[in-house]
């Protein structure tokens, strides 16, 4: 029986890389349209989708020549909703029929196109029929495994490209870049031209080359806070205010960094972590302690990630965190109240956070 192969999903960049990887495996060429073997239909050609299906049908039915065996690439086809539909086409009819058969010994076939609904016939038919399926979808930063996804990406750019790249650069990439593979790609570009001959990709190359975009900037100001870096902070604040961020959203960042050392330095309170902590601390967590606290999120994290926030976490003592938190709850409550102006709640608040904790009088 053939083989059938069907790249799917919503990521265009990441769909389109990965199903040129595919025919590269099956040819075994670099440049895969220098197989002789190989026949290409471009699906995005400018001409209806039916007479593109004709050319595929006839390309099905047609023997190998003067070859054992034949590759079949139907390529970026704009769409698979059109095999979903309730009354398909004669031509759309006659494919699903062709797809969802045992193809000929000597054929591979291969589709990329997106919306390939998993949940309808024609996708279940495929699978019945032995097709290999992959979806390549857009990672989202709420979802679960994102940052474990992006940081992936990111490790086989430098393989692929030769280059190291150090563990604080990807998780500044992995944070700010957000989920756009294109963007992503585009990113690791002028990364790779703004080195040069440089072995090492480093947070500084990354701060220097890197879209300002709003995740970015956000992630530098939370960084500085943490960091108690007043002049830095006071100047990435200007620069998310001058972008127009909403008051209180910048205020729900601030929070929201505080409120996560809360959590983290209870997870590790949890986990029965005390003094230092270094990259190989979650390395060497007891199994039973581990098994007690399933749900901790420091052992949900990439080891090198959970080192860095608890390294944020663990620079105040908790006095001075709660002082820390009293400042944010009442420049809320000013900021919600009206009680002043926005920016002038907010640059003072940003002063107490990161000046020296205060002497405390024994009375």
């Amino acid at each position: 029986m053939g083989k059938l192969y069907i790249i799917s999903g919503d990521d265009d960049v990441a769909r389109k890389r990965r199903v040129r990887e595919v025919v590269c495996e099956i040819t075994q060429c670099d440049e895969p349209e220098n197989d002789p073997a190989l026949e290409v239909i471009s699906g995005d050609a400018e001409e209806s989708i039916d007479n593109i299906l004709i050319r595929f049908l006839d390309a099905l039915r047609t023997p190998p020549f003067l070859a054992d065996s034949k590759k079949l690439w139907l390529r970026h086809l704009p769409d698979m909703e059109i095999f979903s539909g309730d009354e398909p086409s004669k031509v759309v009819a006659s494919v699903i029929e062709e797809l969802t058969s045992p193809l000929p010994d000597e054929l591979t076939v291969i589709i990329d196109a997106p919306n390939l609904d998993q949940r309808k016939s024609f996708a279940k038919k495929l699978k019945a029929a032995g097709a290999v399926i992959e979806n390549k979808v857009t990672s989202k930063p709420g979802d679960r495994n994102f940052a474990d996804s992006r940081r992936q990406e990111i490790f086989q750019w430098s393989q692929k490209c030769g280059k190291r790249i150090d563990a604080d650069a990807v998780q500044y990439l992995a944070e700010v870049v957000g989920g756009s593979s294109a963007a992503l790609a585009n990113e690791l570009e002028k990364l790779y031209c703004y080195t040069g001959n440089r072995p090492t990709v480093t947070l500084d190359d990354c701060k220097c080359v890197v879209s300002r975009t709003p995740e970015a900037i956000a992630w530098e100001f939370t960084a500085a806070l943490t960091a108690n870096n007043q002049k830095e902070a006071i100047t990435l604040l200007g620069a998310l205010l001058a972008r127009q961020e909403h008051e209180i959203k910048l205020m729900a960042i601030i929070s929201g960094e505080f409120q996560k050392t809360i959590q983290v330095r209870k997870a590790l309170d949890d986990l029965h972590i005390r003094g230092n902590v270094n990259p190989r601390t979650f390395d060497n967590i007891p199994e039973d302690i581990r098994k007690a606290n399933p749900d901790n999120m420091l052992l949900k994290m990439h080891p090198f990630r959970a080192f860095k926030v608890c390294e944020a976490a663990t620079r105040f003592s908790a006095p001075e965190l709660a002082e820390k938190i009293s400042y944010i709850r009442d420049a809320s409550r000013a900021l919600v109240s009206g009680a002043g102006n926005s920016r002038i709640i907010l640059e003072q608040l940003v002063l107490k956070l990161t000046s020296a904790p205060q002497k405390r009088r024994n009375y």
